[in-house]
């Protein structure tokens, strides 16, 4: 029986630099850096670590990911009212409170 070693020729890998294809929205401003005004928060965020707000801005279709921390100083009226919106209250009948 033979050895597997000549079975299977060594071949070159040839390394090639993969350039990473520039997005022409990569240099542009995201976020309250663009000067918009806030119009409502769509969603939220916690998976980078940071609570982020999903913000759609006035006059834009576009959304930007926003540090919480920056969006409740710069617009805290957007905030509230985007947490307003999930707010539940839970009612209990006075049987409940006696139990």
């Amino acid at each position: 029986m033979h050895s597997n070693e000549n079975l299977f020729p060594k071949m070159k890998v040839k390394k090639t630099s993969q350039k990473k294809k520039k997005d022409p929205t990569d240099n542009q401003p995201r976020g309250f850096a663009r000067g918009l005004e806030p119009e409502r928060i769509i969603g939220a965020t916690d998976s980078s670590g940071e609570l982020m707000f999903l913000m759609k801005w006035k006059d834009s279709d576009d959304a930007d990911l926003v540090p919480s921390k920056e969006a409740n100083v710069k617009c805290p009226q957007v905030v509230i009212a985007f947490y307003e919106e999930r707010l539940t209250w839970h009612s209990y009948s006075t049987d409940d409170e006696e139990n």
